[in-house]
């Protein structure tokens, strides 16, 4: 089984996807699965760890792309031990199946993946290469760098995409692993940066495009295929801080570089399109005030329900998400689109096809969840997951 994440592209981009060569002629051959929900909160590492795990954040534990606090230097969910659901690898490894990831999201210091390269983001001071050898597996990781370093741009797309891509034909090539993992994030970054409708997003579907040719031309004709999408991202014009309301309330310091806690702990946790309320020990009186402050505030558009609180496993008194436009960051960033929105967006549904043995080429499902991949590969698979 290849996996393969094309990270950010919703069901609206199906029809512009189509127009690529290597792309469409994966459509064809395989059974594609249209108007797909996400996962909440819909972010890229708890949507992956959703997909790797079957279930939703609120049990796996990854419910932000992010562990700290709003800062300049964040800490990235990056520890697989901190995944609280066996994952398809774990199970993979209980059936002596070889597992090979390559920039899949919380797959730092895996036990279970033998051939791991995994995506973490360097912190000040140090290189990336020196961070990506903590994580992963180093003989492996040293002799990608050596050979196939020179694709890179420091983590610039679509250079990036195409050093994933070489590294993971080589182990495929070479190692020929039986599950087989892989992040491509040339969209994601991109339609970050100009936006969901920008003419520069054909830089990313080509580098798609080509990179999917090159994985489908290393696999044997028997192995299956799944291309899948974890989110959409929806256009901003406007990215708003919540923390600087709290600071403007005194309940957190902003040193003109950072926000610092204040006494009580309270913050927001930003993830784009939501965002979610830790009191601390602030009094219940006082977060009732915070409460009645975002709901005055500039492009608030509801508060989120009981279920959705749920389901996103955030520790929070409560959350709240922004009409389309706005988004809520640490530091407003002037991201153009952005994704972490409750999944009754418009236009914010997502897509997967599978193509193999039992896979009607051409056939069309509407509906159902990223969840479902899980079940498919466990499945043809044979893998025990709980």
């Amino acid at each position: 089984m290849l996996i393969i994440s094309f990270d950010a592209l919703g069901d609206r981009e199906l029809e512009v996807l189509a127009k690529y060569p290597a792309i469409s002629k994966f459509i064809n051959s395989a059974t594609l699965y249209r108007d797909v929900s996400s996962v909440f909160v819909s972010n890229t590492y708890p949507a992956h760890t959703s997909i790797a795990t079957g279930v939703n954040p609120n049990i796996h534990g990854i419910y932000a792309n992010f562990e700290s606090f709003p800062s300049r230097d964040l800490i990235w969910s990056e520890d697989e031990r901190k995944i609280r659901a066996k994952t398809l690898w774990q199970a993979a490894a209980e059936k002596g199946i070889e597992t090979a990831a390559v920039l899949w999201p919380v797959t730092g210091f895996s036990e279970t993946i033998r051939y791991n390269i995994p995506e973490i983001h360097k912190r000040q001071g140090q290189s990336q290469i020196a961070a990506s050898l903590k994580f992963g597996s180093k003989l492996l990781q040293i002799k990608m760098f050596l050979k196939y370093g020179k694709l890179l741009d420091e983590t610039n797309q679509p250079n990036l995409d195409d050093f994933s891509t070489a590294c993971m034909v080589d182990i495929l090539k070479k190692q020929k692993p039986g599950l087989a993992l892989i992040h491509l994030t040339a969209y994601d970054s991109l339609c970050h940066k100009y936006g969901r409708d920008s003419e520069e997003l054909d830089i990313a579907y080509k580098s798609l495009d080509n990179n999917l040719a090159r994985l489908l031309e290393a696999v044997d004709d028997d192995r299956d295929v799944i291309i899948f999408s974890d989110h959409a991202q929806i256009n901003v014009h406007t990215s708003i801080s919540p923390n600087k309301m709290l600071s403007e309330m005194g309940l957190l310091h902003w040193n003109g570089d950072m926000f610092l806690p204040g006494d009580s702990g309270c913050h927001f946790a930003c993830c784009g399109g939501s965002a979610f309320f830790h009191a601390g020990s602030l009094l219940s009186e006082s977060v009732d005030e915070v409460r009645n402050k975002v709901e005055q505030s500039e492009g608030f558009r509801r508060f989120l329900t009981d279920e959705e609180m749920r389901l996103s496993g955030q520790p929070a008194a409560f959350g709240f998400c922004p009409i389309a436009g706005y988004s809520y960051e640490g530091f407003s960033p002037g991201h153009k689109a952005t994704h972490g929105y409750p999944l009754d967006m418009p236009d914010y549904t997502v897509f997967y096809m599978a193509r193999g043995d039992g896979f009607t080429p051409g056939k069309v499902v509407t509906g159902g969840s990223i969840l479902d991949i899980t079940k498919i590969v466990s499945q043809r698979l044979e893998l025990n997951m709980q």
